[in-house]
Protein backbone atom coordinates (compact mmCIF):
# COMPACT_ATOMS: atom_id res chain seq x y z
CA UNK A 1 0.00 0.00 0.00
CA UNK A 2 1.31 3.54 -0.90
CA UNK A 3 2.16 5.50 2.26
CA UNK A 4 -0.78 8.04 2.86
CA UNK A 5 -0.03 11.48 2.02
CA UNK A 6 1.67 10.86 -0.74
CA UNK A 7 -0.84 11.05 -3.67
CA UNK A 8 1.34 12.02 -6.43
CA UNK A 9 3.71 8.72 -5.93
CA UNK A 10 0.37 6.50 -5.69
CA UNK A 11 -0.53 7.95 -8.86
CA UNK A 12 2.67 7.22 -10.90
CA UNK A 13 1.89 3.40 -9.61
CA UNK A 14 -1.23 3.48 -11.12
CA UNK A 15 -0.09 4.76 -14.50
CA UNK A 16 2.88 2.21 -14.34
CA UNK A 17 0.34 -1.06 -14.97
CA UNK A 18 -1.96 -0.14 -17.36
CA UNK A 19 -1.35 -0.87 -21.06
CA UNK A 20 -0.32 1.80 -23.80
CA UNK A 21 -2.85 1.59 -26.10
CA UNK A 22 -6.09 0.04 -25.94
CA UNK A 23 -6.63 -3.39 -28.35
CA UNK A 24 -9.34 -4.70 -30.21
CA UNK A 25 -9.84 -7.41 -27.27
CA UNK A 26 -9.68 -4.50 -25.11
CA UNK A 27 -12.76 -3.00 -26.61
CA UNK A 28 -14.56 -6.67 -26.76
CA UNK A 29 -13.78 -6.74 -23.04
CA UNK A 30 -15.36 -3.46 -21.85
CA UNK A 31 -18.21 -3.82 -24.56
CA UNK A 32 -19.47 -6.95 -22.86
CA UNK A 33 -18.78 -5.44 -19.21
CA UNK A 34 -20.86 -2.49 -20.21
CA UNK A 35 -24.12 -4.38 -21.78
CA UNK A 36 -23.64 -6.08 -18.22
CA UNK A 37 -24.05 -2.16 -16.98
CA UNK A 38 -26.98 -1.46 -19.26
CA UNK A 39 -28.87 -4.29 -18.18
CA UNK A 40 -28.48 -3.73 -14.62
CA UNK A 41 -29.49 0.07 -14.72
CA UNK A 42 -32.57 -1.07 -16.16
CA UNK A 43 -32.76 -3.63 -12.73
CA UNK A 44 -32.36 -0.59 -11.31
CA UNK A 45 -34.41 2.42 -12.21
CA UNK A 46 -37.66 0.32 -13.75
CA UNK A 47 -39.83 1.98 -10.67
CA UNK A 48 -39.06 5.05 -12.05
CA UNK A 49 -42.13 3.51 -14.85
CA UNK A 50 -43.65 1.42 -12.55
CA UNK A 51 -43.82 2.73 -9.66
CA UNK A 52 -47.45 3.74 -9.64
CA UNK A 53 -48.71 -0.05 -11.19
CA UNK A 54 -46.48 -1.39 -8.38
CA UNK A 55 -48.54 0.34 -5.44
CA UNK A 56 -51.91 -0.98 -7.61
CA UNK A 57 -50.61 -4.93 -7.57
CA UNK A 58 -49.06 -4.74 -4.22
CA UNK A 59 -51.29 -2.70 -2.82
CA UNK A 60 -49.16 -0.03 -1.31
CA UNK A 61 -49.16 3.99 -0.99
CA UNK A 62 -46.12 6.31 -1.72
CA UNK A 63 -44.65 6.14 1.84
CA UNK A 64 -44.72 2.29 1.34
CA UNK A 65 -43.02 2.44 -2.12
CA UNK A 66 -40.62 5.25 -0.95
CA UNK A 67 -39.49 2.43 1.47
CA UNK A 68 -40.00 -0.24 -1.05
CA UNK A 69 -37.20 2.15 -3.86
CA UNK A 70 -34.99 2.98 -0.81
CA UNK A 71 -34.07 -0.74 0.30
CA UNK A 72 -33.17 -1.73 -3.13
CA UNK A 73 -30.70 1.60 -2.86
CA UNK A 74 -29.76 0.92 0.64
CA UNK A 75 -28.88 -2.73 -0.21
CA UNK A 76 -26.60 -1.42 -3.36
CA UNK A 77 -25.01 0.63 -0.87
CA UNK A 78 -24.60 -1.25 1.91
CA UNK A 79 -22.49 -3.78 -0.90
CA UNK A 80 -20.05 -1.04 -2.17
CA UNK A 81 -17.45 -1.58 -0.34
CA UNK A 82 -17.35 -5.63 -0.38
CA UNK A 83 -17.90 -4.94 -4.37
CA UNK A 84 -15.05 -2.69 -4.33
CA UNK A 85 -12.38 -5.44 -2.24
CA UNK A 86 -13.99 -7.89 -4.58
CA UNK A 87 -13.16 -6.02 -7.76
CA UNK A 88 -10.05 -5.81 -6.27
CA UNK A 89 -9.19 -8.91 -4.84
CA UNK A 90 -11.51 -11.16 -6.34
CA UNK A 91 -11.60 -10.65 -10.35
CA UNK A 92 -14.47 -8.65 -12.17
CA UNK A 93 -15.24 -11.55 -13.86
CA UNK A 94 -16.54 -13.92 -11.16
CA UNK A 95 -17.89 -10.72 -9.73
CA UNK A 96 -19.62 -9.51 -11.95
CA UNK A 97 -21.25 -13.33 -12.91
CA UNK A 98 -22.38 -13.31 -9.42
CA UNK A 99 -24.45 -9.71 -9.49
CA UNK A 100 -25.81 -10.86 -12.51
CA UNK A 101 -26.76 -13.72 -10.87
CA UNK A 102 -28.51 -12.19 -8.25
CA UNK A 103 -30.13 -9.46 -10.42
CA UNK A 104 -32.22 -12.80 -12.49
CA UNK A 105 -32.94 -14.49 -9.54
CA UNK A 106 -34.58 -10.90 -7.68
CA UNK A 107 -36.49 -9.94 -10.91
CA UNK A 108 -37.64 -13.58 -11.07
CA UNK A 109 -39.41 -13.22 -7.50
CA UNK A 110 -40.24 -9.70 -8.56
CA UNK A 111 -42.13 -10.66 -11.38
CA UNK A 112 -44.14 -13.34 -9.08
CA UNK A 113 -44.79 -10.80 -6.14
CA UNK A 114 -48.31 -9.93 -5.37
CA UNK A 115 -47.40 -8.59 -2.06
CA UNK A 116 -45.05 -6.49 -0.56
CA UNK A 117 -42.77 -8.83 1.50
CA UNK A 118 -41.63 -11.09 -1.44
CA UNK A 119 -40.99 -8.11 -3.09
CA UNK A 120 -38.88 -6.27 -0.49
CA UNK A 121 -36.81 -9.59 -0.85
CA UNK A 122 -36.53 -9.36 -4.73
CA UNK A 123 -35.39 -5.78 -4.73
CA UNK A 124 -33.12 -6.43 -2.23
CA UNK A 125 -31.61 -9.00 -4.22
CA UNK A 126 -31.30 -6.32 -7.53
CA UNK A 127 -29.69 -3.80 -5.45
CA UNK A 128 -26.95 -6.45 -4.35
CA UNK A 129 -26.61 -7.49 -7.88
CA UNK A 130 -26.47 -3.99 -9.12
CA UNK A 131 -24.13 -3.11 -6.75
CA UNK A 132 -21.34 -5.58 -8.28
CA UNK A 133 -21.80 -4.46 -11.30
CA UNK A 134 -20.24 -1.03 -12.36
CA UNK A 135 -17.64 -1.14 -9.92
CA UNK A 136 -15.92 -3.82 -11.69
CA UNK A 137 -16.69 -2.94 -15.34
CA UNK A 138 -14.56 0.36 -14.61
CA UNK A 139 -12.17 -1.99 -13.11
CA UNK A 140 -11.64 -3.87 -16.09
CA UNK A 141 -11.24 -0.35 -18.05
CA UNK A 142 -8.71 0.68 -15.59
CA UNK A 143 -6.56 -2.86 -16.55
CA UNK A 144 -7.46 -3.28 -20.17
CA UNK A 145 -6.97 1.12 -21.32
CA UNK A 146 -4.62 3.54 -20.42
CA UNK A 147 -5.24 6.40 -17.49
CA UNK A 148 -5.87 8.74 -20.38
CA UNK A 149 -8.82 7.20 -21.36
CA UNK A 150 -10.22 7.20 -17.79
CA UNK A 151 -13.20 9.82 -18.01
CA UNK A 152 -14.10 8.96 -21.29
CA UNK A 153 -14.84 5.30 -20.45
CA UNK A 154 -16.24 6.17 -17.53
CA UNK A 155 -19.32 8.61 -19.34
CA UNK A 156 -19.28 6.17 -21.91
CA UNK A 157 -20.08 3.33 -19.77
CA UNK A 158 -22.74 5.63 -18.07
CA UNK A 159 -24.23 6.46 -21.63
CA UNK A 160 -24.40 2.58 -22.09
CA UNK A 161 -26.37 2.41 -18.96
CA UNK A 162 -28.54 5.45 -19.59
CA UNK A 163 -29.56 3.23 -22.67
CA UNK A 164 -30.47 0.48 -20.37
CA UNK A 165 -32.77 3.34 -18.25
CA UNK A 166 -34.26 4.42 -22.00
CA UNK A 167 -35.41 0.81 -21.96
CA UNK A 168 -37.47 1.26 -18.70
CA UNK A 169 -38.80 4.30 -19.48
CA UNK A 170 -41.52 4.33 -22.70
CA UNK A 171 -40.60 0.43 -24.17
CA UNK A 172 -41.24 -0.71 -20.16
CA UNK A 173 -44.49 1.03 -20.02
CA UNK A 174 -45.23 -0.71 -23.19
CA UNK A 175 -44.40 -4.12 -22.48
CA UNK A 176 -46.26 -3.71 -19.07
CA UNK A 177 -49.23 -2.86 -21.12
CA UNK A 178 -49.14 -5.22 -23.88
CA UNK A 179 -47.56 -8.58 -21.24
CA UNK A 180 -48.18 -7.66 -18.05
CA UNK A 181 -45.96 -7.74 -15.07
CA UNK A 182 -45.33 -11.28 -14.64
CA UNK A 183 -44.51 -11.53 -18.10
CA UNK A 184 -42.30 -8.67 -18.52
CA UNK A 185 -40.21 -9.07 -15.48
CA UNK A 186 -39.86 -12.89 -15.87
CA UNK A 187 -38.33 -12.36 -19.63
CA UNK A 188 -36.17 -9.42 -18.19
CA UNK A 189 -34.86 -12.43 -15.70
CA UNK A 190 -34.59 -14.84 -18.16
CA UNK A 191 -31.97 -12.27 -20.12
CA UNK A 192 -30.24 -11.45 -17.41
CA UNK A 193 -29.38 -15.15 -16.33
CA UNK A 194 -28.18 -16.08 -20.14
CA UNK A 195 -25.56 -13.07 -19.59
CA UNK A 196 -24.21 -14.73 -16.54
CA UNK A 197 -23.00 -17.37 -18.36
CA UNK A 198 -21.81 -14.78 -20.83
CA UNK A 199 -19.51 -13.38 -18.21
CA UNK A 200 -17.92 -16.45 -16.81
CA UNK A 201 -16.89 -17.08 -20.64
CA UNK A 202 -15.73 -13.90 -22.33
CA UNK A 203 -14.74 -11.76 -19.48
CA UNK A 204 -11.36 -12.04 -18.12
CA UNK A 205 -9.89 -9.62 -15.54
CA UNK A 206 -6.25 -8.56 -17.18
CA UNK A 207 -4.33 -8.93 -20.30
CA UNK A 208 -2.45 -11.87 -20.65
CA UNK A 209 0.65 -10.03 -20.54
CA UNK A 210 -0.42 -8.23 -16.73
CA UNK A 211 0.83 -10.19 -13.98
CA UNK A 212 -1.69 -10.82 -11.39
CA UNK A 213 -1.00 -8.32 -8.29
CA UNK A 214 0.64 -10.80 -5.72
CA UNK A 215 -1.43 -11.56 -2.51
CA UNK A 216 0.64 -9.35 -0.32
CA UNK A 217 0.18 -6.03 -2.56
CA UNK A 218 -3.46 -5.71 -0.47
CA UNK A 219 -2.83 -4.01 2.57
CA UNK A 220 -6.11 -5.11 5.39
CA UNK A 221 -8.98 -4.14 4.65
CA UNK A 222 -9.87 -0.96 7.09
CA UNK A 223 -6.44 0.06 6.11
CA UNK A 224 -7.18 -0.04 2.57
CA UNK A 225 -10.07 2.07 3.06
CA UNK A 226 -8.76 4.65 5.81
CA UNK A 227 -5.51 4.98 2.62
CA UNK A 228 -7.99 5.74 -0.39
CA UNK A 229 -10.38 7.73 2.14
CA UNK A 230 -7.13 9.79 2.58
CA UNK A 231 -6.37 10.57 -0.55
CA UNK A 232 -7.85 14.35 -1.20
CA UNK A 233 -9.38 12.60 -4.94
CA UNK A 234 -11.35 9.84 -3.29
CA UNK A 235 -13.05 12.77 -1.26
CA UNK A 236 -13.42 14.90 -4.07
CA UNK A 237 -15.09 12.42 -6.35
CA UNK A 238 -17.70 10.95 -3.13
CA UNK A 239 -18.93 15.18 -3.23
CA UNK A 240 -19.00 15.42 -7.27
CA UNK A 241 -20.68 12.06 -7.59
CA UNK A 242 -23.72 13.66 -4.71
CA UNK A 243 -24.00 16.67 -6.06
CA UNK A 244 -24.54 15.13 -9.93
CA UNK A 245 -26.04 11.71 -9.00
CA UNK A 246 -28.82 12.24 -6.01
CA UNK A 247 -30.74 14.72 -8.48
CA UNK A 248 -31.18 11.93 -11.37
CA UNK A 249 -31.12 8.99 -9.11
CA UNK A 250 -34.15 10.59 -6.81
CA UNK A 251 -36.02 11.62 -9.89
CA UNK A 252 -35.29 9.10 -12.51
CA UNK A 253 -35.70 5.79 -10.41
CA UNK A 254 -38.77 7.06 -8.40
CA UNK A 255 -40.66 10.48 -7.88
CA UNK A 256 -40.44 11.92 -11.38
CA UNK A 257 -43.32 10.07 -12.56
CA UNK A 258 -45.35 10.92 -9.76
CA UNK A 259 -44.14 14.31 -9.48
CA UNK A 260 -45.93 15.15 -12.95
CA UNK A 261 -48.42 13.04 -12.75
CA UNK A 262 -49.52 14.02 -9.19
CA UNK A 263 -48.22 17.12 -8.95
CA UNK A 264 -47.44 18.51 -12.73
CA UNK A 265 -51.35 16.52 -13.82
CA UNK A 266 -49.01 15.40 -16.92
CA UNK A 267 -50.66 11.77 -18.53
CA UNK A 268 -48.73 8.09 -17.71
CA UNK A 269 -47.58 8.74 -21.10
CA UNK A 270 -45.86 12.28 -21.11
CA UNK A 271 -44.57 11.57 -17.53
CA UNK A 272 -43.14 8.26 -19.31
CA UNK A 273 -41.46 10.69 -22.11
CA UNK A 274 -39.79 13.79 -19.49
CA UNK A 275 -37.94 10.22 -18.35
CA UNK A 276 -36.74 9.10 -21.52
CA UNK A 277 -35.79 12.78 -22.33
CA UNK A 278 -33.83 12.50 -18.81
CA UNK A 279 -32.11 9.32 -19.75
CA UNK A 280 -31.49 10.25 -23.22
CA UNK A 281 -29.60 13.28 -22.43
CA UNK A 282 -27.68 11.34 -20.49
CA UNK A 283 -26.59 8.75 -22.69
CA UNK A 284 -26.20 11.84 -25.62
CA UNK A 285 -24.17 13.55 -23.34
CA UNK A 286 -21.48 11.61 -21.77
CA UNK A 287 -19.02 10.90 -24.60
CA UNK A 288 -19.18 14.72 -25.05
CA UNK A 289 -18.31 15.25 -21.22
CA UNK A 290 -15.70 12.88 -20.98
CA UNK A 291 -13.97 14.01 -23.81
CA UNK A 292 -13.71 17.22 -22.56
CA UNK A 293 -12.98 16.08 -18.87
CA UNK A 294 -10.51 13.69 -20.15
CA UNK A 295 -8.06 16.62 -20.91
CA UNK A 296 -6.17 16.87 -17.89
CA UNK A 297 -7.40 17.50 -13.63
CA UNK A 298 -8.23 21.35 -14.40
CA UNK A 299 -10.31 20.03 -17.62
CA UNK A 300 -12.41 18.00 -15.07
CA UNK A 301 -12.62 20.24 -11.93
CA UNK A 302 -14.38 22.79 -14.20
CA UNK A 303 -16.31 20.62 -16.12
CA UNK A 304 -18.39 19.12 -13.05
CA UNK A 305 -18.38 22.49 -11.51
CA UNK A 306 -20.22 23.77 -14.59
CA UNK A 307 -22.68 20.67 -14.34
CA UNK A 308 -23.07 20.69 -10.82
CA UNK A 309 -24.66 24.82 -11.58
CA UNK A 310 -26.60 23.10 -14.54
CA UNK A 311 -28.99 21.09 -12.11
CA UNK A 312 -28.51 22.85 -9.25
CA UNK A 313 -29.81 25.28 -10.36
CA UNK A 314 -32.99 24.83 -12.61
CA UNK A 315 -34.50 22.55 -9.76
CA UNK A 316 -33.79 25.39 -7.73
CA UNK A 317 -36.58 27.19 -9.29
CA UNK A 318 -38.78 24.45 -9.99
CA UNK A 319 -39.23 23.82 -6.58
CA UNK A 320 -39.21 27.37 -6.11
CA UNK A 321 -42.22 28.35 -8.62
CA UNK A 322 -45.01 30.34 -6.74
CA UNK A 323 -47.89 28.13 -6.76
CA UNK A 324 -45.94 24.66 -7.72
CA UNK A 325 -47.37 24.43 -11.46
CA UNK A 326 -44.25 24.70 -13.38
CA UNK A 327 -44.44 26.33 -17.63
CA UNK A 328 -43.32 23.26 -19.32
CA UNK A 329 -40.10 24.54 -21.00
CA UNK A 330 -38.31 25.14 -17.07
CA UNK A 331 -39.77 21.19 -16.46
CA UNK A 332 -38.21 20.85 -19.83
CA UNK A 333 -34.90 21.96 -19.40
CA UNK A 334 -34.76 20.91 -15.84
CA UNK A 335 -35.07 16.69 -17.05
CA UNK A 336 -32.77 17.97 -19.88
CA UNK A 337 -29.86 19.44 -17.80
CA UNK A 338 -29.88 16.88 -15.21
CA UNK A 339 -29.65 14.18 -17.84
CA UNK A 340 -27.04 16.03 -18.83
CA UNK A 341 -24.86 16.76 -15.32
CA UNK A 342 -25.10 12.86 -14.45
CA UNK A 343 -22.18 12.26 -17.25
CA UNK A 344 -20.28 14.44 -14.85
CA UNK A 345 -21.20 11.84 -12.09
CA UNK A 346 -19.72 9.26 -14.19
CA UNK A 347 -16.04 11.71 -14.12
CA UNK A 348 -16.29 11.29 -10.35
CA UNK A 349 -15.19 7.60 -10.51
CA UNK A 350 -11.93 9.31 -12.31
CA UNK A 351 -11.41 11.73 -10.33
CA UNK A 352 -10.92 9.27 -7.26
CA UNK A 353 -9.07 6.56 -9.47
CA UNK A 354 -6.37 9.32 -10.50
CA UNK A 355 -4.84 8.62 -6.82
CA UNK A 356 -5.07 5.20 -5.59
CA UNK A 357 -3.06 2.45 -7.20
CA UNK A 358 -4.32 -0.73 -9.27
CA UNK A 359 -4.50 -2.41 -6.11
CA UNK A 360 -6.78 -0.22 -4.40
CA UNK A 361 -9.26 1.19 -7.59
CA UNK A 362 -11.73 -0.99 -7.09
CA UNK A 363 -12.35 0.19 -3.25
CA UNK A 364 -12.07 3.74 -4.12
CA UNK A 365 -14.43 3.64 -6.83
CA UNK A 366 -16.73 2.16 -4.06
CA UNK A 367 -16.05 4.91 -1.74
CA UNK A 368 -17.04 7.76 -4.71
CA UNK A 369 -19.72 5.70 -5.86
CA UNK A 370 -21.42 6.01 -2.15
CA UNK A 371 -22.12 10.11 -2.48
CA UNK A 372 -24.95 9.68 -5.00
CA UNK A 373 -26.33 6.53 -3.65
CA UNK A 374 -26.47 7.78 0.07
CA UNK A 375 -27.94 11.31 -0.46
CA UNK A 376 -30.44 9.85 -2.85
CA UNK A 377 -31.69 7.12 -0.17
CA UNK A 378 -31.82 9.94 2.16
CA UNK A 379 -34.14 12.01 -0.24
CA UNK A 380 -35.85 9.34 -1.23
CA UNK A 381 -37.46 8.45 2.18
CA UNK A 382 -37.81 11.95 3.29
CA UNK A 383 -39.97 12.67 0.40
CA UNK A 384 -41.61 9.44 1.04
CA UNK A 385 -41.97 10.97 4.76
CA UNK A 386 -43.65 14.00 4.03
CA UNK A 387 -46.03 12.80 0.56
CA UNK A 388 -46.95 9.92 3.23
CA UNK A 389 -49.55 7.20 1.79
CA UNK A 390 -52.13 9.37 -0.24
CA UNK A 391 -52.50 9.89 -3.68
CA UNK A 392 -53.30 12.84 -6.20
CA UNK A 393 -50.64 14.81 -3.73
CA UNK A 394 -50.28 18.33 -4.53
CA UNK A 395 -47.60 20.41 -6.37
CA UNK A 396 -46.71 22.08 -3.19
CA UNK A 397 -46.74 19.16 -1.36
CA UNK A 398 -44.34 17.50 -4.06
CA UNK A 399 -41.95 20.98 -3.61
CA UNK A 400 -41.05 20.56 -0.09
CA UNK A 401 -40.59 16.63 -0.27
CA UNK A 402 -38.07 17.46 -3.13
CA UNK A 403 -36.01 20.37 -1.30
CA UNK A 404 -33.18 17.82 0.27
CA UNK A 405 -32.41 16.88 -3.64
CA UNK A 406 -31.68 20.18 -4.27
CA UNK A 407 -30.32 21.03 -0.77
CA UNK A 408 -27.82 17.62 -1.02
CA UNK A 409 -26.61 18.60 -4.68
CA UNK A 410 -25.52 22.28 -3.94
CA UNK A 411 -23.55 20.96 -0.48
CA UNK A 412 -21.69 18.71 -3.02
CA UNK A 413 -21.15 22.19 -5.28
CA UNK A 414 -19.62 23.37 -2.41
CA UNK A 415 -17.72 20.64 -1.04
CA UNK A 416 -16.22 19.93 -4.79
CA UNK A 417 -15.12 23.75 -5.14
CA UNK A 418 -13.43 23.72 -2.27
CA UNK A 419 -11.32 20.64 -2.72
CA UNK A 420 -11.22 21.50 -6.34
CA UNK A 421 -8.70 24.89 -4.99
CA UNK A 422 -6.36 22.19 -2.91
CA UNK A 423 -6.25 19.78 -6.01
CA UNK A 424 -5.30 22.72 -8.57
CA UNK A 425 -2.89 24.09 -6.01
CA UNK A 426 -1.14 20.57 -5.95
CA UNK A 427 -0.53 20.63 -9.51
Amino acid sequence: MQAVGKPAASVAVAHAAAPSRPTARAWTIWAIGAAFYFVAVFHRMALGVAGLTAEQRLHIGHGQLATFTALQFFMYLVMQVPAGLAADRVGPRRTLAAGLACMAAGEALFAAAHALPLALVARALIGMGDALTLLNVLRLAQAWFPPRMGSLLATATGAVGALGQLLGTIPLRAALDAFGWTATFAASSVATILLFFVALATIRDRPDDQAAPARHAHAPVLATLRDAWSRPGTRHGFWVHMALFCPFLTIGALWGSPFLQEGQHLSASAAATYLLVLTAAFAASGPVVGAIAGRGVRAQNRTVLVLNLAVALPWLAILAWPGGMVPHALLLAGFVLCGMATSGGMVAFDIGRRENPPVAGGSATALVNCGGFSSAILCLLVAGAILGDGHGETAARFQVALAPMVALSLLGLVQSARLTRAREAAI
